[in-house]
């Protein structure tokens, strides 16, 4: 790098660390003076039947990560019905076929288009508005904007907005398992039913169509024989080189001969690590899930489409080189995590296997 070329890295840095750090102070002091730093657990109105929960965010994982809170306001508030506020078209089918859940808005990037959501969520004079996560600006604002009587959040000293019912801070490190957390360190009434794993509902549409592509991706398979489903992809450091995949599938083959493994690709110009071996890419996240829920076993990276997996009930083994399991562990039935040394192709393989012959699932 040239000494401009550096120096202007520097500035830039000192620049960005410049404006967190005013953010910072302002959000302190807007807290003292008008937000919530403490928090508030109190009942809901008794009347509290339209929700809104804002998370103004692309990540599939993160979305995936509402579907426990979701679950569990479903299940206590049964007479409610719960609108949601993301940023993806394509997670939309995913949100839609929660239980309760009734509109999911989704936020347009155009300036005309942002006002016109804003108008047309301010109409539905919500009750409740929730903002699941501690530390998003953007939530806040939305929820802000709402218009909702009620607001849940997290208190915090940064917690600049006016909250009718806080949690303070949360017991869990799991990303998702906070949302839930939320519920029942604001809500003291009604009483919050608990849902800890992630949770997706194809429609039937999405369950056949993901079994014609089964058939088609897998062919006609002797009866029993485990397949398992694989993701290599993952984003910046939390990606296993692709070596490792090499290395792991030739482990899979020799401790488990009989295994079928599928490879789940991010799009249909994406090159497979094995071209010989079965890949499917499927563009539908629903459709996706419901193929997904056909595997004995699936193997990711911390992903997306690892949470997918584990939310469409699969037993997910899921990997961990730059990630801690702690905040982003699969969360579903028989999922496991593996990091540190234990993170070698072989080991790995072994455990899969290992998995397959004792029927966990």
């Amino acid at each position: 790098m040239s000494k401009g070329a550096a120096q202007t890295a520097t500035w830039g840095n000192w620049a960005r660390q410049w404006r967190r750090n005013n953010r910072r102070r302002l959000n302190q002091l807007l807290a003292r003076l008008l937000g919530t730093p403490g928090a508030r657990r109190r009942p809901l109105a008794a009347d509290t039947r339209r929700i809104l929960v804002v998370r103004l965010n692309k990540r599939l994982g993160n979305v995936l990560f509402l579907t426990p809170m979701l679950r569990s306001l479903a299940a206590s508030l049964p007479e409610a019905r719960i609108d949601i506020v993301i940023q993806s078209p394509a997670q939309v089918d995913l949100l839609q076929s929660l239980p309760g859940v009734g509109r999911v808005w989704v936020q347009k990037n155009r300036v005309f288009g942002l006002f016109g959501l804003l108008r047309a969520i301010r109409r539905e004079r919500y009750d409740l508005a929730i903002d699941p996560t501690g530390n998003s600006a953007s939530n806040r604002i939305g929820m802000a904007l709402s218009g909702a009587r009620q607001r849940l959040g997290f208190a915090n000293a940064d917690q600049w907005l006016p909250l009718t019912h806080a949690a303070g801070r949360s017991i869990s490190r799991h990303q998702a398992l906070q949302a839930v957390e939320l519920l029942t360190g604001g809500i003291s009434d009604p009483p919050i039913e608990r849902f800890d794993t992630l949770a997706v509902f194809p429609e039937a549409c999405d369950r056949q169509a993901a079994e014609t592509l089964w058939h088609d991706t897998l062919g006609v398979m002797a009866p029993r024989t485990p397949v398992i489903g694989f993701f290599s992809r993952a984003t910046g450091d939390k990606q296993l080189a692709r070596p490792w995949w090499e290395a792991f599938l030739a482990a899979v083959s020799q401790a488990g001969p009989n295994a079928v493994l599928v490879e789940i690709l991010p799009g249909p110009d994406a090159d497979p690590i094995d071209p010989a071996r079965p890949h499917v890419a499927i563009a539908s996240l629903t459709q996706l899930a419901a193929f997904m829920a056909r595997c004995d076993q699936f193997v990711a990276a911390d992903s997306g489409p690892m949470h997918l997996a584990a939310a469409a009930g699969v037993p997910v083994v899921g990997l961990f080189q730059a990630t801690a399991p702690s905040h982003y562990a699969p969360l579903g039935q028989a999922c496991i995590s593996l990091e540190g040394e234990r993170l070698t192709p072989s080991h790995t393989a072994r455990v899969v296997v290992d998995r397959l012959a004792t029927g966990t699932d």
